[in-house]
């Protein structure tokens, strides 16, 4: 049986299939529809005997054309170590997910209290410390604070604007989606509550993401998208 091992997060849309590695930290970028194709039906059934037979039926084509194809693309799947073998009988149950509804987006109000921005700052530095483990292990940090009730949508708005309000200009490293996301996830933590951490993508161009959210909103997910464009989760943590 075909399953995909532990830490390795998947999400499908028309586009294509985006992968990703947490014990490495890595994307692959299923852009072919095919290869796309072949994923999908194999995390769903468990295996990949017959499948090129499926494919040749519906599509009315030769199975013996069907088949190096196939064979081609789970081989290379399974030598990345996205695909492995596991015992059992039951086909795995998908950790992916298709496109779909995204949470409103959380309006970041323009004046921040003063304890937000004193919390911000807190949090900003634990994040900078958290972000230089492995992804693997900042996973495993998040999911300290999955007990905690969740921060309002409102409170994950003022939060992200405090984050945006203290980072400081002299900082020459880098604070783009993956630092600022993390630290809202950390302040919301301070505070008693928890946001998740979501790690997405999407495709033409291929462009990977990170924002936090609640049960009926988020924050720093819309900063780079598009209406004909949404961005794709696929790690939620």
């Amino acid at each position: 049986m075909l399953t995909t091992p532990e830490g390795v997060h998947h999400a499908s849309c028309c586009e294509g299939t985006a992968i990703l590695d947490a014990r490495s930290g890595r994307w692959v970028m299923l852009d072919d529809a095919d290869a796309s194709r072949i994923w999908q039906a194999v995390i769903a059934r468990g295996t990949a005997d017959g499948l090129a037979r499926e494919i040749a039926a519906w599509c009315g084509t030769d199975e013996a054309a069907i088949a190096p194809a196939v064979a081609s693309t789970v081989e290379k799947l399974v030598a990345r170590g996205l695909l492995i073998e596991a015992s059992g009988h039951e086909p795995p149950t998908a950790t992916g997910n298709l496109a779909q509804q995204q949470t409103a987006t959380v309006p970041v109000p323009e004046r921040v209290p003063i304890l937000f921005r004193a919390l911000a700052v807190v949090a900003l530095a634990v994040a900078l410390v958290v972000l230089r483990l492995p992804l693997r292990v900042r996973v495993r940090v998040v999911r300290v604070v999955s007990r905690l009730p969740y921060a309002t949508p409102g409170d994950l708005g003022v939060l992200h604007a405090a984050v945006l309000s203290v980072r400081p200009p002299w900082w020459r490293g880098r604070l783009a989606c993956m630092e600022t996301s993390m630290t809202v996830v950390v302040a919301a933590a301070l505070l008693g509550r928890r946001a998740q951490w979501v790690l997405g993508a999407r495709f033409l161009p291929h462009a990977a993401h990170a924002w936090a959210e609640v049960p009926g909103g988020a924050v720093g997910r819309d900063g780079q998208d598009s209406a004909d464009r949404p961005w794709m989760p696929v790690l939620t943590t």
